[in-house]
C-alpha cells in the first residue's frame, strides 16, 4: 500500500529511511498533529519544513505539501518528524498527513514566509488593546481596527508554567494560528504586532509571529535546565535542586510567616476593622459608599483593606440551581460573600494569586430566586496597585454548566475603604522561594510555552524583558548569553536572530498619581539598577546575529507600561532587516565606541553615527561629567558633527563622562541622523 502511494507521488522524500523500512511501514490508524500546526499557519521560507506529531511508535503517516511528499516513522516516544524541502515564499497551500485507511488531516490556507517569536514579560505582553486600564497602547483600538494584513498570521499562545522537575512538554494547548483582523490584533502583543506589520512592508513576504510571553517573569524562568548547564551555572542548578528536595518544609515555613505578617498587617486597621465587621452582611446598608465602575484599578501605592458590594435580582428560572459566579482577576486578596455567607477566596499562597480570575460557586439552598442577592468582596492589598481588574467578560453570574445565560456583573459596583497604610511604613513582606509550579521559577515557561515550538523552523525572536531582573543586573549579561545559545541548540540553529529592547525610561509605578514631567529636573546625576539592566543588554550585542531597539526615549515616568508602542515596530524591523535580509543603511541608534579628553572637556565617539548626530530639542541633555573624585555633576553638550563635546565649569580636569545614566532620564534627546535614539553609557566601566 504504502510502496503504491509513494510511486505515484510527485516527489518523494523519505526522511532518511531506507527503501526496505519502507516498503515495511506500516501506516498509522491513530495519529495527531501538533498544535503549533494549524489552519492559517506560516512556515519558514528557504529552510528544509519540519512537520510533527505522534503516532504509535514504528508506525508512520505521509505529508504532503506543494507537491512534495516525507514519510515519517515514529520513534520510541510516539513522537514522528517530516521534513519536506525548502520552498520561497508563496501559498497558500493545503498540507495533508495521511495515515492509513484513507484518514487524512489537512490544514487550509498554509503559507510560507518569514516567521518570529515574540517574548519576554509583561511589556511584550501588552495588547493593543486590553481591558485593563494602563494596559493598552495609545489609539489601540484604532490601529486594531484597521489590521486586515491577510498575510500576516499570528499566534497567542496560553500561558502555561511547567513545574520544573516535569521537564518540557510536548505540547501547547494553543488557540491556533489567526489571519491578522481587527479581532486577532486587538488582543495580540503591540510590539509584535508594529514589528510584523513593518516587516510586511518592507519585504512583501508572509509574516507569521508567535507571542510567547509572561508578565512578571524573570529571564530564568525562559531557560531550559540543559542551558544552564550548558553555561556552567551549576551553583543555580544546585539551588533548584536544593528547593525542590526540600520544598514541603521550606513552603511550611514560608507559610507561617507569611500567615503571621499578614494578620499583623490587617491588625493595623484597628478600629476601622471593628466598624467593617459587618460590611459582608446581606441586609448591610451601603447607600453612602461610593459608586465604582468595575472592572477597574482604581490607584498605585495604597496598601489597605477595601470593600466591594453589589445587588443582584437572580431569575426565578433558577430557582433550585447551583450559581457559578465570576470576580475577574482580583488585585491583591479577596475573601468574597454571597448573601453573607462565605462565598470563596483566593490568597497569596496562590501562584500569581495577583491576577488570577476568581470562579466561585453558590449552592443553590443559598440562592434567592426573584429577588435580591448581595455579593461583597473583602479586598486585602499588601502593596502596589489594586483592584478588581476584570476583565469585563470575567465578571459575570449563571447557572452552573451553562455558557449561554448570564448576568454580567461588570459596571456599577458600591466602594468603600476599610483602612490604608503608608507605604513603606510597616515591615516588609516575608522572602518567598518561588514554587516549582510559578511562572517565576527557573525553566518552567521554557518547558512549557518555548519547548514545544523549538521543532518549528523560525527565522528569529524579538525579546522584551529585564524588568524582574533589574535587582540582579550583575547576573544578567551571562543569563542572556546562556538563554541566547541555549534556544540556538534547541533550534538547531547557531545564526537564529535575536533582537531585543533596551528597557525604557522608568521611575515609579503610579499612572494614577502621576509624577511631575519636569520631576527630574530637580535631582542630582544618579546610579541606578535599571541603567547598569540596559547596559548588560547593550552588552550583548557582541554576539553573532543580535541587535537592539533602544526605548529610553518613549518611556513612562509613572507607568512601567508605556503606552506609546508604536515606534519599537521599525527599531526593531531594522535590526532585523540588517541582520536577516541584508538591509544595509544604518539600523540602530548611536552606541558609545570611545572617549577623548581635550583640556576641560571630553569628547565621546559613536557607533551608527557614520551619517552625523542631532538633537531632539534645543539643547542635549542627561549628558553628566566626573572628575577624579567620581562626583557626577550635570554637563554641558554640543554635538560637532559625529561626536559629542562634554564639559562642566564643576569639573575642570573630567575624567569620565555618563548619558541618560538613571532609571528616567527626562531629556534623553540624542539621535543619530537615521533618526534613532543613542543608547545610554558610561565611560567608567
Amino acid at each position: 500500500m504504502l510502496k503504491t502511494i509513494l510511486s505515484s507521488a510527485a516527489a518523494a522524500v523519505l526522511a532518511g529511511a531506507c527503501i526496505s523500512t519502507v516498503e515495511e511501514a506500516k501506516l498509522a490508524r491513530e495519529f495527531s498533529l501538533y498544535q503549533v500546526f494549524t489552519d492559517h499557519c506560516v512556515l519558514q521560507r528557504d529552510r528544509p519544513i519540519k512537520i510533527s506529531g505522534t503516532c504509535p511508535a514504528r508506525e508512520a503517516v505521509l505529508v504532503r505539501l506543494a507537491g512534495n511528499v516525507s514519510v515519517a516513522f515514529a520513534n520510541r516516544h510516539n513522537e514522528w518528524t517530516a521534513v519536506l524541502p525548502a520552498l520561497p515564499a508563496g501559498g497558500p497551500y493545503t498540507l495533508e498527513v495521511q495515515g492509513a485507511e484513507g484518514k487524512v488531516i489537512r490544514l487550509q490556507d498554509v503559507l510560507i514566509g518569514e516567521v518570529w517569536l515574540c517574548s519576554g514579560q509583561s511589556n511584550m505582553a501588552m495588547p493593543l488593546w486590553g481591558e485593563r486600564e494602563f494596559f493598552r497602547i495609545l489609539d489601540g483600538r484604532e490601529e486594531a481596527a484597521q489590521a486586515n494584513y491577510s498575510n500576516i498570521r499570528l499566534f497567542n499562545t496560553n500561558l502555561c508554567a511547567a513545574k520544573a522537575p516535569q521537564g518540557p512538554v510536548q505540547d501547547i494547548a494553543g488557540p491556533g494560528w489567526a489571519v491578522c483582523s481587527p479581532e486577532s490584533a486587538l488582543r495580540f502583543s503591540a510590539v509584535g504586532y508594529f514589528f510584523g506589520k513593518q516587516l510586511w512592508e518592507d519585504l512583501q513576504v508572509p509574516i507569521g509571529l508567535i507571542n510567547c510571553s509572561w508578565g512578571g517573569t524573570p529571564i530564568e524562568s525562559w531557560i531550559s535546565r540543559r542551558g544552564f548547564a550548558a553555561a556552567g551555572m551549576n551553583a543555580l542548578l544546585q539551588d533548584i535542586d536544593d528547593l525542590l528536595q526540600n520544598k514541603g518544609r521550606i513552603a511550611t515555613r514560608e507559610r507561617q510567616e507569611q500567615e503571621a505578617w499578614e494578620k499583623s498587617f490587617r491588625e493595623l486597621g484597628g478600629k476601622k476593622s471593628e466598624r467593617a465587621a459587618e460590611y459582608h452582611n446581606e441586609d448591610y446598608n451601603d447607600d453612602s459608599w461610593q459608586e465604582v465602575q468595575l472592572p477597574q484599578s482604581l490607584t498605585l501605592n495604597s496598601p489597605g483593606v477595601y470593600w466591594y458590594r453589589r445587588k443582584i435580582v437572580i431569575p426565578s428560572g433558577w430557582q433550585g440551581l447551583d450559581l457559578e459566579v465570576g470576580l475577574g482577576a482580583i488585585d491583591e486578596c479577596d475573601f468574597s460573600f454571597f448573601n453573607g455567607e462565605p462565598l470563596g477566596q483566593t490568597g497569596s499562597e496562590e501562584p500569581m494569586y495577583y491576577e488570577k480570575p476568581r470562579v466561585y460557586t453558590v449552592p443553590a439552598s443559598r440562592v434567592k430566586a426573584g429577588q435580591l442577592n448581595s455579593i461583597a468582596v473583602h479586598l486585602v492589598n499588601y502593596s502596589g496597585a489594586f483592584g478588581m481588574t476584570g476583565p469585563a467578560q470575567a465578571l459575570y453570574i449563571r447557572p452552573c454548566g451553562e455558557t449561554g445565560t448570564q448576568i454580567s456583573l461588570s459596571g456599577e459596583w458600591k466602594f468603600t475603604v476599610e483602612f490604608t497604610v503608608a507605604p513603606n511604613s510597616y515591615p516588609g513582606r516575608p522572602a518567598r522561594t518561588a514554587d516549582a509550579s510559578s511562572p517565576k521559577f527557573p525553566t518552567t515557561l521554557f518547558n512549557s510555552m518555548i519547548f514545544p515550538w523549538t521543532r518549528y523552523p523560525i527565522r528569529g525572536v524579538i525579546w522584551y524583558q529585564g524588568e524582574a531582573n533589574a535587582a540582579h543586573h550583575r547576573q544578567y549579561l551571562a543569563l542572556q548569553k546562556a538563554l541566547l545559545k541555549d534556544w540556538r541548540w534547541h533550534w538547531q540553529d547557531p545564526e537564529l536572530a535575536f533582537v531585543l529592547v533596551q528597557l525604557a525610561a522608568y521611575q515609579q509605578p503610579t499612572p494614577k498619581d502621576r509624577l511631575p514631567d519636569d520631576f527630574w529636573q530637580l535631582r542630582e546625576p544618579e546610579d541606578d539598577d535599571w541603567s547598569y539592566l540596559r547596559e548588560a543588554q547593550t552588552a550583548l550585542l557582541k554576539e553573532r546575529h543580535t541587535g537592539m531597539a533602544v526605548s529610553i526615549d518613549i518611556g513612562d515616568h509613572s507607568d512601567i507600561h508605556p503606552a506609546n508602542k508604536r515606534p519599537l515596530g521599525l527599531r526593531l524591523a531594522r535590526e532585523a532587516e540588517r541582520i536577516c535580509y541584508g538591509y544595509q543603511p544604518i539600523s540602530a541608534g548611536p552606541l558609545y565606541r570611545r572617549k577623548k579628553r581635550e583640556g576641560d572637556k571630553i569628547r565621546i565617539f559613536f557607533h551608527n553615527a557614520d551619517n552625523g548626530l542631532k538633537v531632539q530639542g534645543d539643547a542635549l541633555g542627561s549628558f553628566a561629567i566626573a572628575g577624579a573624585d567620581g562626583k557626577y555633576y550635570w554637563a554641558e553638550a554640543v554635538i560637532e558633527q559625529d561626536t559629542v563635546l562634554v564639559w562642566s565649569p564643576a569639573v575642570p580636569e573630567p575624567r569620565e563622562v555618563r548619558y541618560a545614566w538613571a532609571r528616567y532620564p527626562g531629556n534623553a534627546n540624542l539621535y543619530n541622523r537615521e533618526g534613532f535614539p543613542a543608547s545610554p553609557f558610561r565611560t567608567d566601566k
